[in-house]
């Protein structure tokens, strides 16, 4: 892939349209509905609740306006990622405690690494937590493995798992109770350098991920896939790379945020039921509004699911609580009030499946950003979707390799 191309590409597309996924709707409402189209927005609201839910998915149902159209084409031509086919099958007794999800990952992360690590001798892995992918590889592999995690009982747990199940191992591997931080750590740095030796970081939070590939420039090989976009920091972790900061785009923390945005296919009863969560949560936004001018934002916060399958006055008044406000409302007045904005809280929910269509791009700018950034480090990158998305949405892994 050519990936300076496909970001270049990919910022031409989005900067034009930063208004609209740069900034909260909910807390800039009504103005942040100004950078929607209004041909967009009409669309949007001919559509029924099957065409809702196909917008939610990222179909266009009927006819939409054509810069619409012509969009999210571009957008979804420019985020097709290739797949990595194949899966290493794991026994009963290797799979014996692990979610679904987990052995979905290390199956696929296996088959991944074979082909690519004949060279590799010994590994790492960052937040190994109870260390399954460590006794696996060293297993498979036959790997010296180093298990890094900050979470002392977790490893624990590790421990006593593999004495329970009398895991034969394979290559020797050692749980280090410890955070991988930026700068220097002589005792854990060494572990990351050397042509023989693989970096690998599955769902490496927020920065961690760029700490990761800084503390491997000396590996002969690297694994990383990251997650919580929204706990990097504007202009320490993005851009990153020489072409990236030639094309940086304005992500603020909301833009961050909808990075993270997970995207499985829906159920007819789940695209309901996020429905019913919007639509409590956005006539709350529009009744403290009104109610209380002089706060900025109020948060309503999560609440208990049976609050949503209520009454609005219900839910109304046990947020209202919880922050420690009153309306002066009634139950009825609540419930009245509620009915009186479903228009308005429909189009907050209709820019909502709007804007997330921007989601998937935003993500991909930042791993082309990273992809680049392992090029001037003199590694030979790849960038794969691994995992389904309806299983682990986020999916996209940066391989690179010195090819030694």
């Amino acid at each position: 892939m050519d990936f300076q191309a496909r970001l270049e590409a990919l910022t031409h597309q989005l900067r034009p349209w930063s208004a609209l996924w740069s900034r909260s709707i909910l807390q800039g409402w009504p103005e942040s509905g100004a950078a929607y189209p209004e041909e967009w927005r009409a669309y949007a609201r001919s559509l029924d609740e099957a065409g809702e839910r196909s917008l939610d998915q990222g179909v266009l149902q009927g006819v939409p306006p054509p810069s619409l159209a012509a969009l999210l084409g571009a957008l979804q031509e420019l985020t097709a990622i290739p797949w990595h086919d194949g899966r290493h099958a794991l026994t009963v007794t290797e799979t014996q405690g692990l979610s679904d999800k987990k052995t979905h990952e290390l199956e696929r992360v296996l088959a991944l690494l074979g082909p690519r690590t004949r060279f590799i001798q010994q590994a790492v892995d960052i937040g190994g937590g109870m260390g399954h992918l460590a006794r696996l590889c060293a297993r498979t592999f036959g790997w010296t493995f180093h298990s890094i995690d900050r979470d002392a009982a977790l490893q624990d747990k590790g421990r006593q798992w593999l004495k329970r199940t009398r895991s034969a191992v394979g290559g020797p591997l050692s749980f280090i109770q410890a955070s991988v931080e930026d700068g220097s750590q002589p005792r854990l740095d060494p572990l990351f350098s050397g042509p023989d030796r693989a970096s690998i970081g599955l769902h490496t939070c927020g920065p961690l991920a760029l700490t990761q590939i800084r503390k491997s420039q000396g590996a002969g090989f690297i694994l990383n896939i990251g997650c919580c976009y929204d706990k990097l920091e504007v202009p320490r972790d993005y851009p990153v790379s020489r072409v990236g900061r030639e094309h940086p785009l304005p992500f603020t923390p909301h833009a961050l945020a909808l990075t993270t945005r997970e995207r499985p296919r829906k159920t007819e009863a789940e695209f309901a039921r996020m429905k019913q969560v919007y639509a409590w949560r956005f006539a709350f936004h529009l009744l403290s509004k009104r109610r209380f001018p002089e706060r900025d934002f109020v948060r309503a916060g999560d609440a208990p699911r049976a609050l949503y399958d209520g009454p609005f006055a219900i839910y109304a008044l046990d947020r209202l609580e919880r922050l420690g406000l009153s309306s002066g409302m009634t139950e009825a007045e609540l419930d009245a009030f509620e009915v009186s904005v479903r228009a308005e809280t429909r189009e907050l929910l209709l820019c909502h499946l709007l804007r997330d269509r921007f989601a998937r791009a935003l993500e991909v700018v930042l791993l082309l950003d990273r992809a680049m950034f392992l090029e001037e480090l003199g590694f030979q990158v790849e960038l794969l979707q691994l995992f389904e998305p309806d299983v682990s949405p986020r999916n996209l892994a940066l391989i690179a390799s010195r090819n030694t």
